[in-house]
């Protein structure tokens, strides 16, 4: 009989353990399969727009993919910046994908063109936040009457100030099914009993508005809640990197990950 070296047993023996603390702890990044991005690259839909009166008399941008419907819908949450034309192009983005997207607007017109105009927007939008919370309720209301729209079917989507945003729709179970927040603001002392919506987080490893130690411990927070939650940091990508007008921080690579993630998300929760 051939008699096995000890050496070998115990370099076999830690492959398996470490295999398998790769296994238990790895983050849903390095867990997450290939996906593929050009699955969502191109549009699917003609689409229509236009601008609607959808919360007392604050105007949003809707965009429609052509068809019967039902389909499924979406609330985007603008950046700082207010509702601006990146914003709609997003809106046009999700109607090409086949979702009746609502990009909302919490500033009722008002755009930012500098940080000290932004930061003091998000200010009074922080200062009044029953009225935040209103017009984001009165979003869901108007997209669950439109008759294209399936109302069990309703996401929110935010970016930076918006991202935040989106997750308190989801923290406070806004009548949403899923939420996506890219680099958005969260609490780790937020109270998750009251979620009932699926989360996925976009986080630029180079922000350094929101640290990479507490995204990794908002990942293991929602790894304790019941919901079907994703939270992915991405490398050489900073805050705002998938602003395409912001040839400061737009990261390509990280943008296109992101919007197939997304998709794919949106996809998987909200199918019919």
């Amino acid at each position: 009989m051939k008699i096995v070296n000890i050496h070998t047993i115990i370099f076999v023996v830690v492959l398996v353990v470490v295999g398998l603390g790769f296994y238990f702890y790895s983050s849903p990044a390095a867990e997450a399969p290939p996906i593929d991005l050009s699955a969502f690259s191109e549009p699917k839909y003609e689409i229509s727009s236009e601008t609607v009166v959808y919360h007392a008399s604050t105007s949003g941008y809707l965009a429609i993919p052509a068809g019967e419907g039902p389909f499924p819908a979406v609330v985007l949450i603008h950046e700082w910046w207010g509702l601006n034309d990146n914003i709609r192009d997003l809106a046009e983005d999700f109607a090409a994908q086949g979702y009746v997207a609502l990009a909302v607007d919490l500033y009722d017109g008002t755009l930012a063109t500098t940080s000290e105009q932004a930061g003091a927007l998000a200010g009074a939008v922080r200062d009044n936040v029953d009225g935040a919370f209103t017009n984001l309720s009165d979003a869901v209301a108007f997209l669950e009457t439109q008759s294209l729209v399936d109302p069990d079917r309703i996401a929110s989507v935010g970016w930076c100030f918006g991202g935040m945003w989106a997750y308190n729709m989801a923290v406070n179970d806004m009548g949403i099914e899923a939420s996506v927040m890219y680099y958005g603001r969260f609490s780790l002392d937020d109270d998750l009993s009251m979620m009932r919506a699926h989360i996925l987080g976009h986080f630029g490893e180079e922000d350094t508005s929101i640290a990479v130690d507490d995204v990794k411990q908002f990942e293991a927070k929602l790894r304790t809640d019941a919901g079907n939650h994703s939270v992915f940091i991405y490398p050489n990508a900073g805050h705002a990197f998938a602003n395409e007008d912001r040839e400061d921080a737009y990261n390509e690579e990280a943008a296109t990950l992101a919007w197939a993630r997304t998709m794919d998300f949106l996809s998987r929760e909200m199918g019919e």
